[in-house]
């Protein structure tokens, strides 16, 4: 049969889910797109345009998959089980939304900063949504905010239940995007309200406020003119291949301090002549942001060390 083109749309198991001319065929992953070194611990990720070749049969379509091709944007973290490999979450994407939850939004910060940084480091454009406002003081959202509006990050305040969606639906017209942030904070209520006839299944937080997965797998969908890819709830979202010396670059509201450190390797934490330190104590630097920097730097640290032979 002739070799078509398609788009990966999800992964289950070994095999790939690949929409090709209004068929979604089902590609074991194996052969030769498996052999030699890889740095992802899958050779396919969601959002993948690839080139198939369907096989013919009774059952349900099915293809075998030729080949892979090259991809712009992707966001990854180091895999939670071998941090020398990458888990590749979504490719060919443009633009991270991170959710957080207006109920539970000041412990949620490190999550979001940590998604910051990676959207930094992987060259996406990041948006943050701020859902279920309706569970929130917005004169308190908006002091908790203060240093990312400071930056002049994208912000939108949405409750999906109620439609409130804050001009987020225009967004996407033409764009790729991925959502992420911890489970319950919404974000497969928010692609529901933003994409009418999806129905995605939702599931309310447990009685310690923490969201149930209902999304188990990372699924690329139709949205607003445009594409998102609707992943699990991501907790533990670990930098790839970091230089623990280069985390501060990609922490905007640091590069006019970072400028006056003595040292070009400052990681401000204990370094003297630190201009990042400096600009902290005379509340020039948001502190609690600082404070989780330092968090997030030892976390790094910490699990690096665990890699070393």
């Amino acid at each position: 049969m002739n070799a078509l083109s398609g788009l990966v749309t999800r992964l289950h198991g070994q095999h790939a889910y690949v929409q090709a001319g209004g068929v979604e065929y089902r590609c074991p992953l194996r052969g030769r797109l498996k052999k030699g070194p890889r740095r992802d611990r899958s050779p396919v990720a969601v959002g993948d345009r690839v080139t198939i070749t369907p096989i013919a049969g009774d059952g349900e379509p099915e293809a075998a998959l030729e080949q892979v091709h090259p991809r712009k944007g992707e966001l990854y973290r180091s895999h939670p089980r071998d941090r020398r490999l990458r888990q590749l979450i979504a490719v060919n994407v443009d633009t991270l939304v991170i959710v957080a939850g207006a109920d539970r939004l000041a412990e949620q910060l490190t999550t979001v900063d940590r998604l910051l940084a990676s959207a930094h480091l992987q060259s996406l454009t990041p948006v943050l949504v701020i859902n279920k406002c309706d569970l929130g003081d917005r004169a308190t959202l908006d002091e908790t905010l203060r240093p990312y509006a400071a930056m002049n990050l994208e912000i939108h305040f949405t409750c999906a239940t109620r439609g409130e969606l804050d001009g987020l639906g225009s967004r996407f017209a033409g764009h790729t995007a991925v959502f992420a942030g911890q489970s319950g904070t919404g974000k497969t209520s928010l692609v529901n309200a933003l994409q009418p006839g999806l129905n995605l299944r939702t599931g309310d937080v447990d009685r310690d406020g923490e969201g149930r997965h209902t999304t188990t797998a990372a699924t690329l969908l139709p949205l607003a003119g445009g594409h998102v890819v609707d992943t699990p709830g991501v907790r533990d979202f670990g930098f790839y291949d970091l230089n623990l010396a280069d985390l501060s670059l990609v922490y905007p509201d640091f590069a006019q301090a970072r400028r006056q450190c003595r040292f070009a390797t400052c990681t401000h934490r204990h370094e003297p002549h630190c201009g990042v330190k400096a600009a902290v104590e005379r509340g020039e630097l948001d502190r609690g942001r600082y404070e989780r920097y330092l968090g997030i730097l030892r976390e790094e640290w910490n699990a690096e060390q665990n890699r070393a032979p």
